[in-house]
């Protein structure tokens, strides 16, 4: 498997323009969601100084653990969307010229909705730890927090097409409508959290601090 997030960043732009099914919309979901993570790191990160009272410390270097450990998962999932595709290719492949291998292919499509409901999982929990400390974040890096909040639910929402056009191939009606009502759910949690981020972070950079005007 190829590891897409060891190449440069150029290459893997090129690469994603190219006449190639990998990496693909699922790949680049992947990729938008680590940058949001990677994003809201930045801004824990900054949101810790000298004078930080200990409560308020640990629960942002908390938070930046947490958005640390999606951020690795999410750049895993760039090169293993690549994979379920492969693999899924393979599968359908095999299921047409034999029709004993479509148990095979029901375990591939599984596989290749899996990968991008577990971007869409992800980026939820990461925009909770957001919502979460948005008021603890340093206030001259809230509009870069506001940035990581709309990548992320974009994120989600762009993963949800993956799963979509694969749940459509999947034979059992229940399993189809247990997707998409899980995907649905997990859309609507990101865009409720994205919604109250933006919102906290646009009344405190139109309504500045005192000091500041």
């Amino acid at each position: 498997m190829k590891d897409f997030t060891a190449i440069k960043v150029n290459e893997f732009l090129d690469q994603v323009a190219e006449r190639t099914p990998t990496p693909g919309g699922g790949g680049v979901a992947a990729a938008a969601g680590a940058l949001a993570c990677a994003m809201a790191r930045m801004v824990a990160a900054y949101s810790v100084q000298k004078k930080t009272a200990p409560e308020v410390r640990a629960e942002v270097e908390a938070a930046g653990k947490r958005l640390e450990h999606a951020d690795k998962l999410l750049r895993a999932l760039v090169s293993q969307d690549a994979e379920a595709y492969a693999g899924l290719t393979k599968a359908a492949k095999a299921a047409r010229d034999d029709p004993s291998a479509k148990s095979a292919h029901a375990e591939a499509l599984m596989v290749a909705i899996s990968v991008p409901m577990e971007m869409a999982a992800l980026v939820s929990n990461a925009l909770s730890t957001m919502d979460e400390f948005k008021a603890k974040a340093n206030r001259y890096l809230l509009s870069d927090l506001g940035v990581a909040a709309v990548l992320a639910d974009a994120t989600a929402r762009t993963a949800a097409y993956s799963v979509r056009v694969n749940a459509r191939e999947l034979a059992d009606e229940l399993a189809r409508a247990k997707v998409s009502a899980d995907v649905e759910e997990t859309l609507a949690h990101c865009a409720r959290l994205r919604e109250s981020v933006e919102s906290f972070v646009r009344a405190q950079l139109e309504n500045p601090p005192a000091a500041d005007r």
